[in-house]
């Protein structure tokens, strides 16, 4: 359920705008903030603008809380004193840190309590009240609520009036009493209509489409979400949008439309994510967690299932409890001490003074029926703890059952993925092979011939002749022994690649296995694409020597890393030319022309690539290796899209992949990074999305 006292802060500064127009402006003012010097005074309603309209950078905007409660309190303005506080709350309240962000509001309550500001008092309960909700103390949230609606509505139907009534609804809904969330929705919804209030009207739209969802009435509830959607998209304020996507997907849900409340979901997700809103990640994570394990994918259920225990813990620990119904004493206490101060302090007669006692003496009372309530709320908070906890025993349950099934579809991935490696190696191995092979062919049939000529001559005597065609025979005898070598060789390498890896390191010529895996990745691609091309460079250092590794390991990593950069640049070439095609130009050919491998270091050779043609993109694959303290470095570069920065984090995660469905398992990098870790080396990326991506392994020399 959203946290939509985030509308009520855009009341407390009369700023209803959006994401976008709030950042504009917080971009705006922070230039005169750090190019004109200000008096002070003006300096405090700078501060107070900066800190509410600065949405990308929380941390900012928490800076400029501190800052403004600082000069607050040396011009001693009560008025900035308040919107300090407040906008401080607010900004720990988007961190999750709720027991800090109670501390400020309630601060902020009881200084406009003493200020007679019974604007801010309703709006500071309001916020209280809105904590509390989020923390789960629904006893705490229900009195902050009715204390604040009963704050500000003697000041009419003001905004701040609905935007309070509009929370507590929203509070309601979420605890199911539906009857008081649609009194208060819709009186809230009346008021913003009558005051033309474009946000207001939308969270009133989003919260009755979440009221009619419960409700039953699904087309209803569907319209009114997407009407508020839109809205808040308009403005680009992506808070609520996070919280009605997941209403949303309730709605698909119960229709059967799974894929579509996925889907819902997953942009949820990510805008809370994107803002690091971590209420908002909590319940989208759990609700994905659910929606994947109804349509019985366990391993996403459990992905997601871990994320949202993640979030939900920062927000609801025993620690915050504690230290909320501290505060909550604490704020109870102040404000019957503050009145037992107001007494002893004045002068009055001994008639007056005995009145006063009897006063602190009825005070005393109350400070023990606040005790015992007190007790009572800790008693509440530690029963719903201990609730909480058998919740969590259960769902720990429930992930070790998801954590065995995803162990054993795990195995079966990483047995797919030795497989289709496997698979690769050995269309390369069948494309090497046929050379030698059609060499030894062709020279066997011109022996032949020449054999029947030797026959021929020494019938006619002639001995010359016969002389020159035994010189060719041997010849050609010595070339089919030499290409008959180089087929038993590319055999026994075979071989070996299709055993499992003993896990036995011997002293390997990384030069050579590097330039192996080129030439196998090169002609196993070929072999499934006679249209792939491109161009290799390689270079590499003669005086590496031999280190100890695990050939067949290691050989795996080069290949898939290779592999991946081959498929990198052939999906740009394709783009390039999907692209070039669409705009008419003739001049463009994929020609499909045979590449020769490089024989040495630092060959270029190209392959497929028409200089004639507009696009200046050569596919390039290159590969390097080098010694540098006390390591041997193998890079493999591409000149392909690079990788989005955003997946950067993820792409050794095991089952992550960009390739469409059915052409990775996303594994491969995965496993290339246990196997260099388990060499003692180290694997590493640089990238730039439409530059390309180099990966380097290194290995220490043993």
């Amino acid at each position: 359920m959203k946290s939509t006292f985030l509308f009520s802060i855009a009341l407390v500064i009369n700023l209803a705008c959006g994401y976008a127009q709030n950042q504009q402006k917080a971009d705006s003012l922070r230039q005169v903030y750090l190019t004109q010097k200000l008096p002070e005074a003006e300096k405090l309603k700078l501060l107070s603008s900066l800190s509410f309209n600065e949405a990308r950078d929380n941390n900012l905007g928490l800076r400029y809380a501190e800052e403004l409660i600082l000069l607050a309190t040396k011009l001693d303005s009560t008025k900035r004193l308040i919107d300090g506080y407040t906008l401080k709350g607010h900004k720990l309240r988007l961190f999750g840190r709720l027991e800090e962000a109670l501390e400020f509001y309630i601060k902020s309550a009881e200084l406009a309590k003493a200020d007679k500001n019974f604007r801010a008092e309703g709006d500071a309960y309001g916020y209280i009240a809105a904590t509390y909700s989020v923390a789960g103390n629904d006893v705490n949230a229900d009195k902050y609520y009715k204390q604040s609606i009963n704050t500000l509505r003697p000041l009419g139907r003001t905004q701040y009036l609905a935007g309070t009534l509009s929370n507590a609804g929203d509070h309601y809904l979420k605890t199911g009493e539906l009857n008081s969330a649609s009194q208060y929705i819709l009186e809230a919804k009346d008021i913003f209509y009558e005051l033309g209030h474009e946000s207001g009207i939308a969270y009133s739209l989003g919260n009755l489409g979440i009221l009619y969802a419960k409700t039953g009435k699904v087309a209803t509830a569907k319209k009114n979400l997407n009407e508020a959607i839109a809205i808040f998209e308009k403005n680009e304020d992506f808070y609520p949008i996070c919280d009605y996507l997941l209403a949303m997907a309730d709605v698909y849900s119960e229709k059967g439309q799974m894929q579509v409340a996925i889907d819902h979901a997953s942009r949820s997700l990510a805008l809370s994510q994107k803002n690091k809103l971590i209420e908002q990640i909590a319940n989208a994570s759990e609700k994905l967690a659910d929606l994947y394990k109804k349509i019985g994918d366990d391993v996403q259920s459990l992905a997601f299932y871990k994320l949202h225990i993640q979030y939900r813990d920062s927000l609801n620990n025993l620690n915050s409890v504690q230290k909320m119904a501290d505060l909550q004493l604490d704020f109870e206490m102040s404000k019957k001490q503050s009145e037992v101060d107001l007494l002893t302090k004045q002068k009055v007669t001994q008639r007056n003074l005995l009145f006063a006692l009897a006063g602190i003496a009825f005070l005393a009372f109350l400070f023990a029926i606040v005790l015992v309530r007190s007790n009572q709320h800790r008693k509440k908070a530690y029963e719903t703890l201990s609730i909480q906890k058998q919740q969590t025993e259960q769902e720990k349950t429930k992930a070790q059952e998801l954590l065995a099934n995803l162990k054993a579809t795990q195995d079966q991935l990483i047995q797919s993925e030795k497989m289709a490696s496997l698979g690769e190696l050995t269309a390369g191995i069948a494309h090497e092979i046929q050379n030698p092979l059609n060499f030894v062919n062709n020279f066997s049939e011109v022996n032949t011939e020449l054999s029947e000529e030797l026959a021929e001559e020494a019938m006619k005597g002639n001995l010359d002749e016969i002389k020159l065609i035994a010189k060719d025979i041997r010849e050609n005898s010595e070339k089919i022994n030499q290409h008959g070598k180089r087929a038993e060789t590319i055999v026994k390498g075979m071989l070996q690649h299709s055993r499992s890896s003993s896990g036995k390191k011997e002293p390997t010529d990384i030069n050579a296995l590097a330039d192996e895996y080129l030439r196998l990745a090169y002609h196993g691609l070929r072999a499934k694409d006679k249209s792939f091309n491109a161009k290799m460079v390689t270079d590499y250092d003669d005086s590496l020597g031999k280190i100890n590794i695990v050939p067949q390991d290691t050989g795996r990593v080069i290949l898939n890393l290779i592999t991946n950069a081959f498929y990198a640049v052939d999906e740009r070439k394709k783009n390039d030319q999907t692209i070039l095609q669409s705009h008419g130009d003739d001049n463009y050919e994929g020609k499909d022309r045979q590449a020769e491998l490089p024989e040495k270091s630092g060959q270029v050779y190209e392959a497929g690539l028409d200089k004639e043609a507009d696009s200046n993109y050569e596919p390039t694959v290159s590969i390097s290796t080098k010694k540098l303290d006390g390591n041997i470095e193998i890079m493999v570069s591409d000149n392909g899209n690079g990788i989005p920065q955003k997946v950067l984090d993820k792409i050794f995660q095991p089952f992550f992949t960009t390739k469409p469905p059915g052409q990775g398992t996303g594994l491969g990098l995965s496993l290339a990074y246990d196997i260099v870790k388990a060499h003692g080396g180290e694997l590493k990326v640089e990238t730039k999305e439409g530059s390309g991506t180099s990966f380097t392994i290194e290995l220490p020399i043993l």
